[in-house]
This record gives C-alpha cells, structure tokens and sequence, in this order.
C-alpha cells in the first residue's frame, strides 16, 4: 500500500509540473496562428491600399476569407474565432492600426493579449501577466513603449 502511494504521490508531483508547460506551448501555438492570419490580414489591407489609397476600416472589405462569425468591437467589424478576435482596426490605436488579433477573455485562460499591425511591424501587448510574458517570448523582449516589437 505504501508503495503504491509513493507512485501516486510521483505521478501528482510529474502532473503538477507538466500541466502548466503543456498550457504554455498550447497557449503558444494558438498565439503562432494568430500570427499568421493578422500577417494574412495585414497583407489584405496592404492591397487594398494599393487598390483605393487607403486602409480598410471593415474587414469584410478585404478581399480575403476570414474564417468565424461577424462581430463588432469599439465600432468596428469583425471576424470572432472560438479563442480570437480578428479585425482591420486596433481601437487603441485606430489611426494606425491595418490589422488586429485580439485573444479573447476567458475564464479558463489566464493569457489574455493583442496582437496588432501597423504599416511599420508587428506588436504585442499583454493585458493580463501571462499575456505579457507571452508577448516577451514572442518578442524576444524587444520593446517600444509598452508595446512589444514582434518583427
């Protein structure tokens, strides 16, 4: 009995260490696809200015498919992801903003981040702790301002 308690209490004490790492690497694939459709979306909206002369404020103006259903934030459309938020117009910084990946709040997820671009690069911003240390290993800690410099 005794041995098999010791193996129950090895096997909790393994868990306890390995959950929290198995939540950040799926925490940072999730933030990897994010990436990649706000690059998809800004490369839209870059051709889109080509087209008009200027950027789309409406995702549904960009000629691509986004996946999700419609949704509005601060005034603006857009595409709602089971885990993000996706959009031409970062309300925080909307004169600049072409492109914007929002991870959506939940109760489950302590990480809690935005990711945006502008005609410069790409930036991230933490809004909850573990949002921002994503946005440091995404980052590689490169910073301007309180924003995090992605490339």
């Amino acid at each position: 009995l005794i041995d098999l308690l010791v193996v129950v209490l090895i096997i909790g004490i393994l868990a306890a260490i390995a959950l929290p790492q198995y939540e950040k690497a799926v925490e940072k694939s999730r933030a990897a696809e994010s990436l990649l459709m706000l690059r998809s979306i800004a490369q839209a909206n870059r051709v889109y200015f080509m087209t008009t002369g200027q950027y789309a404020r409406d995702i549904n103006d960009l000629d691509i498919e986004i996946p999700g259903t419609d949704s509005v934030h601060a005034g603006y459309n857009r595409k709602q992801t089971k885990y993000f938020d996706y959009g031409t117009v970062n309300a925080s910084y909307p004169t600049t903003s072409i492109a914007v990946s929002n991870r959506l709040p939940m109760p489950d997820t302590p990480y809690w981040f935005t990711v945006f671009a502008d005609k410069s690069g790409v930036y991230c911003k933490g809004i909850s702790q573990k949002g921002k240390e994503l946005c440091i290993g995404l980052s590689g800690g490169k910073q301007d301002g309180a924003l995090y410099v992605i490339e």
